[in-house]
C-alpha cells in the first residue's frame, strides 16, 4: 500500500465554554482505497503564525505520495530532514509546535492506515493492549475574579450531572478567587468532586507558585503542574523539594526529558502525542519508565480522531500512573466523527475497530469546515490560558 494523495481540511468546533477551537483534519488516500485520518488539534494558540494550508498541502503531498504508511520510523526520518527540531529539542508553552503537530497528524494517519490494512487496532501496532479503558480528568477553567465563582460552580454542577466529577484546575489568574472557588467546591459538592491537579501553566516564578500552592494545599490535589517558567529547572526542583506534592511537567522532546531528569525537577512526565505522534510519544513514555518516573497522558483537547489516538497510546503504555486529560469529545459541541469514541463518565473506552477505530462523517466534516482565524473574536489564549 502506498499513499497517493493528501487533503488538509480546516475545521472549527465550539466548546461548552462558548469559545471556538480550530483544527486541521488530515486525510491520506492510498492505492488500495483506504483513507487514513489524522488531526492537528486546537491550533488557536498559533494565531500569529498559522500555516498557509494550500502551501502546506503541497508540502505534505511532496513528502507522502508514494510512501508506505507502515514504515513509521522512516516517516519520522523524512520529517526530521525537513523539520529537524520536533521531538529532539524542547519548546516553550504550548508544549508542542506546528512542526510537531504536523508530524503527529501524519504519524496518526499512517498508523490508522497500517491498522486498517492489517485489520488490527493501532494499539496492537504499538505493542499490544494493556488496558481497555483510560481514566481522564476534565479541565476546569479559572475564575478571573470573585464575580466568576458562581458561574464556575454552576458549570461544575452541570458537569457533575453528566457524570463528570474529576477535574484539573488552571490556577493563578486571581489567587484570591482560586481559594474562594476551591473552598466553595468542597462545601457545595461534599466529596462528590475530585481535584486531580492544579495547573500553573508555567506562568509563575517558582516562589510565587509555591506560595500560591501553600494557600490551596488544604483542598487536596494529586499533583501540581508547570510550577515555574519552563526553562527554570532549578525552580521546579525547589518546588518539588518543598511542596510535598507530585510535580508534573509537559515533556515534548528528548532534550527536555534529559534536562528534567538531570535536574531532579519532576515526578511525572506529562506526555502528549501532539509533540511527536504516537511513535515519538511512546519513546518519551519509555524514557520516563527508564528514569523511574511516573507518567500521564496530556492533551491540547483533541477532536475524536486525536482522542482515539490518545486512547490507543494509553492502551499500549506499560505504565500510566494518573488520570489523563484528553476529553475533547466531552468538551466540544461539534466534531467530524460519527462514531468510534465513547466515554462512560470520564472513562475513555479504547476503540476496537481496525486502525484508530473511528470514521469521519463527510457531512459533519463539511459542516465544521471553516477558516482557522477570525480576528474579531478573542484569541483562545487571550487574557488567560485554557478558556
Amino acid at each position: 500500500m502506498i499513499v497517493t494523495g493528501a487533503r488538509l481540511v480546516p475545521v472549527r468546533s465550539r466548546r461548552r465554554t462558548g469559545s471556538i477551537s480550530v483544527h486541521v483534519i488530515v486525510l491520506l488516500d492510498t492505492d488500495e482505497g483506504l483513507v487514513g485520518f489524522g488531526e492537528m488539534s486546537d491550533l488557536d494558540c498559533y494565531r500569529m503564525h498559522l500555516p498557509d494550508l494550500e502551501a502546506l498541502e503541497i508540502a505534505v503531498l511532496h513528502v507522502m505520495v508514494g510512501f508506505d504508511p507502515a514504515r513509521h520510523g522512516e516517516l519520522h526520518r523524512r520529517l526530521h530532514a525537513l523539520m529537524p527540531s520536533y521531538l529532539r529539542s524542547s519548546v516553550a508553552y504550548p508544549p508542542f509546535s506546528l512542526a510537531s503537530q504536523l508530524a503527529a497528524a501524519l504519524d496518526m494517519a499512517c498508523y490508522d492506515l497500517a491498522g486498517k490494512q492489517l485489520g488490527a487496532p493501532v494499539s496492537a501496532l504499538l505493542g499490544g493492549t494493556s488496558r481497555e479503558r483510560l481514566e481522564m480528568a476534565y479541565p476546569l477553567f479559572p475564575a478571573g475574579s470573585s464575580d466568576d465563582v458562581p458561574r464556575v460552580l454552576d458549570a461544575v454542577a452541570e458537569l457533575v450531572g453528566l457524570g463528570i466529577s474529576r477535574f484539573r484546575y488552571y490556577v493563578g489568574v486571581d489567587c484570591d478567587a482560586d481559594e474562594e472557588l476551591l473552598d466553595a467546591l468542597v462545601s457545595r459538592f461534599e466529596g462528590a468532586v475530585e481535584l486531580k491537579g492544579l495547573d500553573f501553566q508555567g506562568r509563575f516564578y517558582w516562589k510565587d507558585a509555591l506560595a500560591h500552592y501553600e494557600r490551596l494545599r488544604p483542598y487536596g490535589v494529586e499533583l501540581i503542574e508547570s510550577v515555574s517558567w519552563r526553562e527554570d529547572l532549578e525552580g521546579m526542583a525547589e518546588v518539588r523539594r518543598r511542596a510535598g506534592a507530585a510535580v508534573s511537567e509537559h515533556v515534548s522532546s528528548y532534550a527536555q526529558a534529559m534536562r528534567l531528569i538531570r535536574a531532579d525537577a519532576v515526578d511525572v512526565f506529562n506526555v502528549m502525542h501532539n509533540s511527536a505522534g504516537l511513535w515519538g510519544a511512546s519513546r518519551l513514555l519509555a524514557i520516563a519508565d527508564a528514569a523511574g518516573l511516573k507518567s500521564l497522558l496530556g492533551t491540547t483537547q483533541e477532536l475524536a480522531i486525536g482522542t482515539a489516538a490518545v486512547a490507543h497510546l494509553g492502551a499500549s503504555a506499560a505504565e500510566l500512573h494518573y488520570a489523563g486529560d484528553a476529553v475533547g469529545p466531552l468538551l466540544y459541541l461539534d466534531d467530524v466523527v460519527g462514531s468510534g469514541v465513547r466515554f462512560d463518565g470520564l472513562t475513555l473506552e479504547v476503540p476496537t475497530g481496525p486502525g484508530l477505530g473511528v470514521s469521519i462523517d463527510e457531512e459533519l466534516l463539511e459542516q465544521a469546515r471553516g477558516s482557522l482565524v477570525e480576528w474579531e473574536r478573542p484569541a483562545h489564549l487571550e487574557g488567560y490560558l485554557g478558556q
